[in-house]
């Protein structure tokens, strides 16, 4: 309707033109042309013969003067009008495809008569991983399939066909096979008396991403929590454990110094009992010293008492599961300049890493070995621990990515990813390295450089 009064202004206007040039012309041709030009024609052919001739050139060439100067100027005007309306419809057309081109969403635009896509910008091409010639005339539903969150299967055929708007959750099939989560807006649009489906596709990979890693750090959170609570009921527990088995291990040495004659199986026992009492209190002395709050501050440390406390908790454990313990730790290796917790606790988490794969080795032959050499970097002391298991080893693949926080290949089992990025942090802390090195099936060392403390060097907290 409102184009239809566009033209309707548009003719009328043309009209009253064409009536106003016209008599424009008019006047003009009879003011400053006409009489010269009927003078030159009764010159040029004199006489009553003539008469009749004199008359029809006369019309004529007065007709068509006129004719052709209102024709010129009108046209002149309409081309001009027409050119202005051309350049809009074109800077309209190069703005839509600017816009089109350049949107943040993928754009494409279905027939909803046979769903088959007649343009698409390049963002729905890049979502989909394909190129436009393996987009355009693609049938919509063979790029794209709806999830168990959209509406039911009638109201999605509605939307499909563009007799309703909305939004959903669909999976768009790339080239390669991958699969896509994205939303999906349909929107309808009449043209030509064509009716075409507009579909807006977000990318949804990223907020999917950040969902699922908000949800682990939660769960990551949950399970650092109830380490630390762990770790503060172990140190109450071992302190509780301590004082009766002080007193169950003095009373046996009470019995053994008792100059009573026994029998070698009453010896035995005793003996047994103190020797038993001594490694439990060992155990103990190792979960405090685990659980003692870090002080970070740096002193003198050993790495041999540090590694021998730390076994101590897990030495039944390789034991029970028939694993081999080598260390290689000389004598003469200069002490740490290191906090004793904290690197207690990157030994302990070695420790545990090696057991569990070991422990999921299908093999007789597991051996878990800690040699250490003293080393020089940059004209300064340090010591060189290396970490070695035979177990199931490191893919190639996970190499780069085993020091990272919340990466575990046993999430299955209960592992969470914190073990060795906690250890990174506490090395990095101490001016130290860590690195890895493994092969699928085979073994995986962990090599481990810290600081060794000087002869006269003061002593400093390390980085919290």
């Amino acid at each position: 309707m409102k184009r239809s009064a566009s033209n309707l202004t548009l003719v009328l206007f043309f009209v009253v033109l064409t009536f106003v040039m016209t008599a424009g012309v008019v006047l003009a041709w009879e003011t400053f042309a006409r009489d010269p030009f009927f003078s030159y024609v009764d010159r040029t052919y004199p006489g009553e013969e003539n008469r009749r001739r004199r008359r029809d050139i006369q019309q004529r060439v007065e007709h068509f003067v006129i004719s052709m100067l209102v024709d010129a100027v009108v046209v002149t005007l309409l081309l001009r009008l027409v050119d202005r309306k051309q350049r809009a419809v074109i800077e309209s057309e190069e703005r839509y495809r600017a816009l089109f081109e350049h949107a943040s969403d993928g754009i494409c635009v279905a027939s909803a008569t046979d769903h088959r896509v007649t343009e698409a910008n390049s963002k729905f091409c890049e979502i989909l991983g394909r190129s436009p010639s393996q987009v355009i005339g693609r049938d919509v539903r063979e790029l794209m399939r709806p999830t168990d969150d959209c509406p039911p299967a009638a109201a999605l055929a509605e939307m499909l066909e563009g007799r309703s708007s909305g939004e959903c959750e669909f999976v768009a099939n790339g080239a390669s096979g991958a699969e896509l989560p994205v939303a999906v807006s349909f929107n309808t649009l009449s043209a030509n008396e064509e009716r075409l489906i507009i579909l807006i596709v977000r990318d949804l990979s990223a907020s999917k991403r950040l969902e699922a890693d908000r949800e682990q750090i939660r769960q990551q959170l949950y399970e650092s929590g109830k380490l630390a609570s762990l770790g503060e009921l172990s140190a109450g527990v071992a302190h509780e454990i301590n004082n009766p088995l002080n007193g169950i291990i003095n009373f046996a040495q009470l019995l053994k110094d008792e100059q009573t004659e026994r029998t070698p199986f009453e010896r035995q026992l005793i003996d047994g009992i103190i020797e038993e009492g001594e490694r439990i209190a060992t155990i103990v002395r190792g979960l405090l010293a685990f659980a003692r709050h870090d002080t970070h501050q740096l002193d003198e440390v050993s790495l041999a008492e540090v590694v021998s406390s730390s076994l101590s908790l897990f030495g039944r454990q390789f034991h029970k599961d028939a694993i081999r313990v080598e260390t290689d730790i000389p004598a003469d290796l200069p002490p740490l300049r290191a906090d004793a917790s904290r690197l207690r606790q990157v030994v302990v988490n070695m420790l545990s890493n090696a057991h569990h794969a070991l422990k999921a080795k299908r093999s007789e032959d597991k051996l878990f070995r800690i040699s250490a050499r003293a080393v020089e970097r940059g004209g300064r002391p340090f010591v060189r621990v290396e970490f070695y298991d035979n177990g199931v080893g490191i893919r190639q693949e996970d190499l780069g990515k085993v020091l990272d926080p919340f990466f575990t290949t046993r999430r299955d089992s209960g592992g969470t990813g914190l073990g060795l990025s906690i250890s990174f942090g506490i090395i990095r802390d101490h001016g130290g390295t860590i690195f890895a090195e493994g092969a699928a099936g085979e073994y995986a060392r962990f090599v481990v450089e810290l600081p060794a403390a000087a002869p006269g060097e003061e002593v400093e907290s390390a980085h919290a």
